[in-house]
């Protein structure tokens, strides 16, 4: 059975259009295949999400539920000649107003096992998408485009708006655009002509959204509160605690602030810690889904992007410089790091000044290899990427790579500032 098959029954199942022996082929697929079961259940959580029903996820793998038989239904055969002519004129109607359309119109960008695959051109309505690494760009039949950055989970849902559930978004809307959706679990971004930005991320068991408009001018509607203009230059987060949520212009008391444009890069395949496993004695978690753990430095993911609880870059914890280790997973000949710094989202009071770095072969005993400084991140060009600083060295054979924080960087102009610790946005190891 392919994989299209049992997203389809999965879909069926959703719209409650499944029939007895589809539901019985659902459960047997999802029985035999641990892959099904995980499409099955990223469909469901995506669904519950977007509906907006579901206080907890289900503690066991639920089966499609026997469908319930419906009554015969018996009209009159004048009444059948009405119903006729009244669907001629439904479907004037519907014809007249076409369904949700957006096109993929650039990007470079993997889909996530087992999504739904896509690539340039349009793009499913109403179907759970994701992508797992890169971005891509959505334009609208208005002009309306929105940036998509993985890790994402989204759906096409109207003509002119996107339901956003997981990941960040950059929307710009042209004149003519105005009015462009974007939905999220916790409430509503109304476009009035403006460029703004959304991340959508959880603490752990609740939503936490983040935006921040660029330009122009962007109304917030949500289910418990009234709704709010947000103009150039303001920023917000929505927390939400089950059915309620509340507004705020601070996260874990400090400044909210989204980036403009897309944070990922194209993977550099030579690099040989990308996706290797990290090791530290700790890292920094604040409220509110501010975790940032090691294995963020090798995951590809630059310039301190990501979203509530998947940031993308490492903070040691609160008033240490910190250090990590990189595991090649086998021995490998080296000659060069990269190193890109963090400014912990332009909060500017975290990030690497000097450091070491070690290598080992059996992680017990380390050899010192280099010794250097990182400068700090310019804090007045969000707009800008991050730039990383190149170390080299005569060749040598490594599997761990050991990387200690011996000083850190503070708030510039308030000394006094409670947080501070070591941090790193990614390590790039070469041949």
């Amino acid at each position: 059975m392919t994989p299209d098959r049992t997203e389809t029954l999965i879909h069926m199942m959703l719209d409650h259009s499944l029939s007895e022996a589809e539901r019985i082929e659902l459960n047997d697929l999802l029985r035999g295949s641990q892959a099904a079961r995980e499409s099955y259940l990223r469909a469901i959580a995506i669904h519950g999400a977007l509906i907006r029903k579901c206080d907890a996820a289900p503690s066991s793998l639920p089966f499609a539920a026997p469908p319930v038989a419906a009554k015969p239904l018996r009209f009159p055969f004048k009444k059948l000649l009405a119903i006729a002519a009244g669907i001629v004129l439904m479907a004037s109607v519907f014809f007249a107003k076409p369904g949700p359309r957006a096109d993929i119109t650039d990007g470079d960008f993997t889909v996530s096992p087992g999504a739904t695959p896509l690539a340039l051109g349009k793009i499913p309505a109403r179907t759970p998408l994701s992508i797992a690494s890169g971005s891509l760009t959505l334009t609208y039949p208005s002009g309306a485009q929105v940036l998509l950055e993985a890790p994402c989970h989204f759906q096409l849902d109207e003509k002119e708006a996107l339901t956003l559930v997981h990941g960040r978004a950059s929307v710009y809307a042209p004149p003519g655009a105005q009015g462009f959706v974007l939905d999220t679990p916790s409430g509503k971004f109304i476009d009035l002509g403006t460029r703004f930005g959304v991340a959508v991320g959880s603490d752990g068991s609740d939503a936490v959204i983040l935006s921040e408009v660029f330009e122009g001018e962007v109304n917030i509607e949500t289910p418990s509160e009234p709704m709010r203009l947000l103009r150039n230059g303001d920023s917000t987060a929505i927390l939400s605690s089950g059915r309620s949520s509340r507004l705020v212009n601070s996260l874990d008391s400090s400044p909210i602030h989204l980036s403009r444009s897309a944070s990922n890069a194209p993977a550099d395949r030579k690099n040989l810690a990308l996706g290797k496993p990290v090791f530290s004695p700790g890292y920094c978690v604040r409220p509110h889904g501010s975790i940032f753990p090691p294995d963020n430095l090798t995951d590809g993911r630059l310039n301190d992007s990501g979203v509530p609880g998947d940031w993308s870059f490492w903070l040691a914890p609160d008033y240490e410089n910190g250090e990590f280790t990189v595991d090649l997973m086998q021995d490998e000949i080296i000659s060069r790091i990269s190193l890109q710094n963090t400014s912990n989202r332009f909060i500017n009071d975290r990030g690497t000044e000097n450091f070491a770095i070690e290598i080992s072969s059996d992680n017990k005993s380390f050899t010192p290899l280099i010794v250097g400084t990182l400068p700090r991140i310019e804090p007045d060009k969000p707009e800008q990427a991050f730039p990383f600083h190149e170390f080299t060295f005569p060749e040598t054979t490594a599997r761990y790579v050991k990387f200690i924080v011996l000083s850190h960087y503070r708030h510039p102009t308030n000394p006094s500032h409670q947080h501070h610790s070591g941090g790193l946005s990614e390590i790039q190891i070469f041949r």
